[in-house]
């Protein structure tokens, strides 16, 4: 997607939120750089670094991120670099679905598995300037970009498509109708050949901290046991200071 193409969907939606033009070009924002985000990601969806690297050793990595103290198992932690005690950037882990373990001989056929269906979730945790989750750009964000008519998603979702003068056709956003705190996800439509079709989700877990995660389409239908397992999960990770 080009700057240019950035600016137009930018002045096209100007001042459309009820409220300040700044705070609604914020919002633009944020859906601009997490559409980034995706495309990135998910063109190295099964990279090598998925697939090598990982560690059987389950002892805990202690680090903090964002001023957040974390204590992961070592065998979620992607990468053999990222397993050091200390201050870091941010953590990427990958787990199996779903039992939501780390690499071990009873996971190790599902990390070996090097298919975009393959039984796994990636997750990152890191900083976020950002205010607003993927919950919390459903309406001030995404929905002024919703085209077309809903469609019925997997297990209670409604899906709806983005508008190309959003800069990201052939998306679409998932979510929970009437929840005060529904689920949201972005997926991409369909698969292509180079791009799985992939769901993405962001939720803040701390102050100035996200998790973001992301699993194939054909999950989707798991997302009610698949968000309270990592919010679950996460939430053992931290640590009194």
């Amino acid at each position: 997607m080009s700057i240019a193409k950035n600016g137009q969907a930018e002045r096209q939606s100007g001042g459309g939120w009820g409220g300040p033009l700044a705070v609604g070009a914020l919002g633009l924002v944020v859906l601009l750089a997490a559409g980034v985000a995706i495309e990135r990601l998910v063109r190295h969806y099964h990279d090598g670094i998925a697939l090598a690297g990982h560690t059987a050793d389950p002892n805990p990595v202690r680090l903090t991120i964002a001023g957040t103290p974390l204590q992961i198992p070592g065998n979620m932690i992607r990468t053999a670099r990222q397993r050091r005690n200390g201050s870091a950037e941010r953590v990427d882990l990958l787990l199996d679905w779903p039992g939501l373990k780390g690499y071990s001989p009873e996971t190790a056929a599902s990390f070996r598995d090097g298919s975009p269906l393959a039984p796994l979730i990636y997750v990152s945790i890191a900083p976020t300037d950002s205010p607003l989750d993927s919950t919390g750009r459903l309406e001030p964000v995404y929905a002024r970009f919703f085209a077309g008519e809903p469609v019925n998603g997997p297990s209670g979702l409604t899906g709806r498509a983005l508008s190309e003068d959003s800069g990201y056709r052939g998306e679409e956003v998932f979510y929970k109708p009437g929840a005060s705190l529904p689920f949201v996800a972005r997926c991409i439509a369909r698969a292509t050949l180079e791009v799985p079709a992939t769901c993405i989700r962001d939720v803040l877990i701390a102050p100035g901290l996200s998790m973001q995660y992301r699993f194939d389409r054909f999950y989707l239908g798991d997302w009610q046991a698949m968000d309270a397992g990592l919010s679950e999960l996460v939430s053992t990770f931290r640590v009194s200071k």
